[in-house]
């Protein structure tokens, strides 16, 4: 079997963050399948982006095709990737996120597919995309099942209204051509079948690497966790729109005696700026994936402090919550988001109080979940059963 995979996120990004993002964990999982070969055609990226974003200019890998910016590299047995490291550095500034677009598809990057596509011999292939802004790329490729990832709702987050038309259009695109789509959360289904009406919608939702956080061995604090005072309450996540800063300014000037620690990316600066400086918040910057497990783990308590409002929501299901399950500690969360799905495990609640009274006590007293029907390789292996693999 040979299957296309072209992720959201670039590699470089992927191999500099550690696969942390579910396209990485569906690639690490598929990685590991020697039967399969498997081709991940990359995003186009300049080396503006490259030097703005600290990544490596260089990919990891044998250079086994090459023309004019697009390379094929062998990156593992029966791993490929086909890169294209553009010039077009002045249009990439001036339009943005309508340059991945547009430079996904042009002609030159679709002959080159097409030639590494006859290198490596593939013929037939199943085309499973996880980038939303990849649909002018994939409806030029002709696959023999087209399957689409509708992971997160873009239509939703702000970063991506200036682009909201082409959103719709990459989704339009998508219930047109693909045979069927995925996507992580119910609250995504509903809103997906009612506005795009996709021809079939499954659900498979996020899952957790067992490995990495499941207590198999003595836990290493952290250097800069080492002099925070305990109780330990955490967050583990990227800092976006779908914080509640009102809550947690609420809840960490209530709870004086309890340390907050967020460890993540930040993507949304105005966001991190409305969170008000307390002594007993600490934010410790963005981990790699390696070592951000070892943070998890000295979480006394795990929260998810989300919006709550409809149209604040992304339909968002999170990793984060199946890692902090997976430790086996308290999690507590607000309503929404795709937790009241995993209510049996976890603390739901409504108001800022309601937040602080659940931080009080340590103990988790919600039954454990079965966290092995909830690994990478069994969502990995729930696609393969609906492409009757």
């Amino acid at each position: 079997m040979n299957i296309v995979i072209v992720p959201f996120h670039d590699w470089r990004k992927i191999i500099k963050e550690g696969s942390r993002t579910r396209d990485a964990h569906f690639i690490e999982v598929l990685s590991q399948e020697k039967d399969i070969k498997k081709v991940i055609i990359n995003r186009p990226i300049t080396l503006l982006e490259i030097l703005i974003k600290k990544k490596k200019k260089g990919i990891k890998g044998e250079i086994i095709h090459q023309k004019k910016g697009f390379t094929l590299y062998k990156i593992d047995e029966n791993v490929f990737l086909i890169d294209y490291l553009s010039k077009d550095i002045f249009n990439q500034i001036i339009k943005k996120y309508n340059w991945y677009i547009n430079t996904f598809s042009k002609p030159e990057y679709i002959a080159f597919i097409d030639s590494c596509f006859s290198k490596l011999n593939i013929k037939d292939y199943t085309l499973l995309s996880q980038n939303v802004f990849a649909y002018k790329l994939t409806s030029k490729l002709k696959p023999k099942i087209r399957v689409f990832d509708a992971w997160d709702n873009f239509t939703k987050f702000k970063v991506y209204q200036s682009i909201l038309d082409q959103v719709k259009e990459g989704y339009n695109s998508y219930a047109k051509t693909s045979d069927f789509w995925i996507t992580n959360a119910k609250e995504n289904i509903r809103f997906f079948s009612d506005k795009f009406n996709p021809r079939n919608i499954h659900l498979i939702s996020n899952g957790v690497d067992v490995r990495r956080f499941t207590f198999k061995e003595q836990v290493k604090t952290p250097k800069d966790m080492v002099n925070i005072k305990r109780p330990i309450v955490g967050f583990g996540g990227k800092i976006t729109q779908l914080l509640d800063t009102d809550l947690i300014n609420k809840v960490v000037s209530s709870s004086p005696n309890v340390s907050f620690v967020f460890v993540g990316q930040l993507l949304d600066k105005d966001v991190f700026s409305k969170i008000k400086t307390h002594s007993n918040f600490y934010y410790l910057g963005d981990k790699h994936y390696d070592s951000y497990p070892d943070y998890v783990k000295n979480f006394d308590i795990c929260i998810v402090p989300y919006v709550t409002k409809e149209d604040e929501k992304s339909g968002a299901d999170s990793i984060k919550v199946y890692e902090y399950l997976a430790t086996g500690k308290k999690v507590v969360g607000t309503r929404g988001n795709g937790l009241q799905d995993l209510e049996k495990y976890l603390y739901l609640v409504d108001t800022p109080d309601a937040f602080s009274k659940e931080l009080n006590a340590i103990e988790n007293n919600k039954p454990l979940m079965d966290i092995n029907s909830h690994t990478w390789q069994s969502k990995v292996d729930k696609l393969m059963s609906i492409l009757n693999v």
